[in-house]
């Protein structure tokens, strides 16, 4: 008789649980939760300042190849400062685009001591008017024309500088430009009543410098967000000069002479001017442009009062030697925040300026 073989007992084991609970998946996301509301806020202002510093470089190095490509040349190279707009304070005080033009030698017509006939034509005692002949200036009478509104006027060795209203006006052989009205203090440079009185039969030699021919493959835009802030970009320790026109009449420009240095930079409104000082441009936040004037006023619609651009220490000055050509970068030191424009300022210019004497030791 067989006897029949024991089986033995399986044993049931434990399984892997692969599932968590709904109670431990709340605890999960209630600490993630917690996590970002505190590490966000630090790691967006961590990256926008990384956002400012790119900017700045790019500034910097858009400069030094305008600088090296007038050198290369031997012709003045300009670097154009692209306003955002002329219909809101803070566009016309935003730059986020620039780019490189090249400058044209002044036209003083096609013979030896060409003249134009100026005149007042709105009986204000300030000369408005150039009329020259095409004959001794063939270019004023080339359609479509070379010369157009936003270009310069010099006349005589005089200093005051004219802007040029609209393209050149061409009748009966002869090219008339209508010119803006000096800034306040150049208007009495010379006057209308003050040349007729010098019986010159009214006539003038002159100088017309046309506007930068815009490179458009050596354009830079800047990260968004950031932005060269001239409202409080200017000469010297708190010289505001790019940030005060009330509006982005003409081209903003930095020129390179072919030595490297400046020759000279506009504003857009007032003509070329030397540069008798460092010049300072200050690389920043769209959103910080203050609308106010001076920006420590505080108006109902300008909530950059405290955080404007002057303000941040993140932010970064690119300062260029206009005597030695040396573009450097430095960052802010805003002092108080909340003090006077004009205690604040003078602190950030002269870090800047510390900035420059340590590059060039």
């Amino acid at each position: 008789m067989s006897m029949a073989t024991a089986q033995p007992k399986t044993l049931r084991s434990d399984t892997t649980r692969t599932a968590y609970t709904l109670v431990e998946l709340l605890v999960v996301m209630a600490a993630l939760t917690v996590l970002a509301a505190v590490t966000l806020p630090s790691l967006r202002s961590l990256l926008h300042d990384q956002k400012v510093t790119a900017a700045s470089r790019m500034v910097l190095a858009h400069l030094q190849s305008a600088q090296g490509r007038a050198i290369a040349s031997n012709s003045p190279v300009a670097v154009i400062l692209e306003r955002s707009g002329a219909d809101t304070p803070e566009k016309i005080r935003t730059v986020s685009r620039l780019s490189i033009g090249q400058i044209f030698p002044p036209y003083e017509g096609d013979v030896a001591g060409a003249t134009g006939l100026v005149a007042d034509s709105n009986n204000d005692g300030y000369i408005d008017r150039l009329t020259i002949p095409v004959a001794s200036a063939s270019l004023l009478g080339i359609n479509p024309p070379i010369f157009s509104e936003g270009d310069y006027v010099r006349l005589d060795d005089r200093r005051s500088t004219y802007v040029v209203t609209g393209d050149p006006i061409v009748n009966s052989g002869f090219a008339t430009l209508q010119l803006q009205l000096p800034p306040a203090g150049q208007q009495g440079d010379w006057t209308y009543p003050q040349l007729s009185s010098r019986s010159l039969n009214l006539q003038s030699s002159f100088r017309i410098y046309r506007k930068p021919t815009k490179s458009f493959l050596q354009t830079l835009v800047l990260p968004r967000g950031t932005c060269v802030d001239l409202s409080v970009s200017g000469l010297g320790t708190i010289g505001r000069e790019f940030g005060l026109p009330a509006a982005p009449a003409g081209t903003t420009m930095i020129v390179f002479s072919p030595q490297g240095r400046i020759a000279y930079w506009t504003d857009g409104v007032s003509g070329p001017q030397a540069a008798t000082s460092l010049l300072h441009l200050l690389v920043g936040r769209t959103e910080q442009v203050s609308l106010a004037d001076p920006p420590e006023v505080a108006t109902e619609n300008d909530t950059t009062t405290v955080n404007a651009n002057v303000n941040d220490n993140a932010n970064s000055w690119l300062t260029i030697n206009p005597f030695t050509g040396a573009i450097t970068s430095a960052g802010m030191q805003a002092g108080q925040e909340g003090s006077a424009l004009a205690v604040r300022l003078p602190v950030s210019r002269a870090f800047a300026t510390y900035g420059i004497t340590r590059s060039e030791n």
